[in-house]
């Protein structure tokens, strides 16, 4: 069964693919500066999504501020680079470039949502980058990308397993709902879902 997850849920599973990420970057070592480990992003800070990436920023915010005052990963402080795509799919390649080619980040973290991650793709792929997904279904379906990581739990086939948990969830709400003790139900509710076919 998919467990539910909230923004704060997805930032910390996409905070920890990004450590997972992070082994491919030496530390700082003794005797080297440590420049910061850039994690660039764009992210819906206006638009449509922007309830969503606002609360996503604040948690990624938090966990560099926390990172930071505890010495850093790999003895090397973190930097959040990140951009208001402004919830517009054709904002996002442009973004991703400057990410990547001016502001020469370490690591690439991905937008919130399917429509704000496809764009981004073939910049990425173009780029050879590790690249983590928030909240994106299926993304990676027609890329094949192998370096493309989600942090949206949907198991090997997202379409079908998004669509099966969403069913499951919508029938156990409606099953659980209570009603007024005034307004007795009209018609009796089934106990299990209907069976789709597969």
């Amino acid at each position: 069964m998919m467990k539910s997850l909230r923004g704060g849920d997805a930032a910390r599973g996409c905070v920890a693919a990004l450590i997972l990420a992070l082994a491919v970057i030496p530390s700082a070592g003794p005797g080297r500066t440590a420049q910061p480990i850039k994690i660039g992003f764009g992210m819906a800070l206006t638009g449509g999504l922007a309830a969503n990436g606002k609360s996503a920023l604040l948690a990624m915010k938090i966990w560099e501020e926390d990172t930071n005052a505890n010495g850093g990963l790999l003895e090397r402080p973190v930097r959040l680079i990140y951009y208001d795509d402004q919830s517009n799919p054709a904002a996002v390649p442009g973004l991703f470039t400057k990410l990547l080619e001016v502001d020469k980040v370490d690591l690439v973290v991905g937008d919130y949502g399917t429509n704000l991650l496809a764009p981004a793709m073939p910049v990425i792929i173009s780029h050879n980058m590790t690249f983590i997904g928030l909240f994106g279904l299926a993304v990676n379906s027609e890329f094949n990308y192998p370096k493309y990581f989600s942090t949206f739990p949907t198991g090997p086939d997202p379409k079908t397993g998004f669509s099966k948990a969403s069913s499951k969830l919508r029938w156990r709400r409606i099953r659980n709902r209570r009603r007024s003790p005034s307004q007795p139900p009209t018609r009796s509710l089934p106990t299990t879902p209907p069976t789709a076919p597969v």
